[in-house]
């Protein structure tokens, strides 16, 4: 399932990280001089806790970084579809808290859900396909999970890399540990988070290649 063109992410970790993570994401990819849509199910209200190695975005980065408030399932696919219409086609796609697009009134583990979960990833995929071929370039997805896709055996299929963030030492500390899927090469971060959310990274735990 994973197109060549097509770089996959999955960061799963509690809500109270997402925000800073993925804005982080967002950052970096901008910078790079990448158009990158941001979409979450609720606004950002200011700019969230960063890293303490990271500047603020500069005006240039934050122009190219598109910010798109999507209420519900429907309102997400409506939008998925029309990704390689924009006037600036993305190759960068951030979806801040799946999990709440994913919600309905089916048991979290049974078929109709995983089929639910299934069809999101699958047009997630397809959508930015599109725009890497008209872009003519690779493109990046990165996607952030709180509880459908943790511990889910859809993961290993739609995403190359996946990431666990799990808060140790009553939330002080951060530790990032990548899943190998195809690799027996592993990576972790351990960062020290203070009390304002601004995280340090503290050390730096084996090593890692692109899979």
């Amino acid at each position: 399932m994973f197109p060549k063109n097509v770089k996959t992410t999955l960061l799963c970790g509690s809500k109270d990280l997402s925000k800073s993570f993925m804005f982080e994401a967002a950052t970096y990819w901008a910078e790079e001089g990448q158009w990158v849509v941001y979409i979450t199910p609720i606004p950002l209200e200011k700019q969230p806790a960063a890293c303490h190695d990271r500047r603020n975005p500069s005006v240039t980065a934050l122009k190219l970084m598109r910010f798109i408030y999507l209420s519900d399932y429907e309102a997400l696919v409506e939008q998925l579809c029309k990704l390689h219409t924009y006037a600036a086609v993305p190759s960068v796609l951030l979806i801040d808290d799946l999990d709440d697009y994913l919600l309905n009134d089916e048991a979290p583990g049974d078929d109709n859900s995983r089929s639910r979960i299934a069809r999101i990833c699958a047009l997630i995929l397809h959508s930015m396909n599109s725009c890497s071929r008209i872009l003519k370039k690779n493109v990046h997805v990165c996607i952030w999970t709180s509880s459908s896709l943790i511990n889910n055996f859809i993961q290993t299929i739609y995403f190359r890399n996946i990431w666990n963030l799990t808060e140790k030492e009553d939330g002080k500390v951060i530790l990032v540990e990548r899943c190998s899927i195809r690799s027996s090469l592993e990576q972790s971060y351990i960062y020290y988070k203070f009390q304002d959310g601004m995280r340090v990274l503290q050390q730096i735990l084996g090593d890692s290649v692109e899979i």
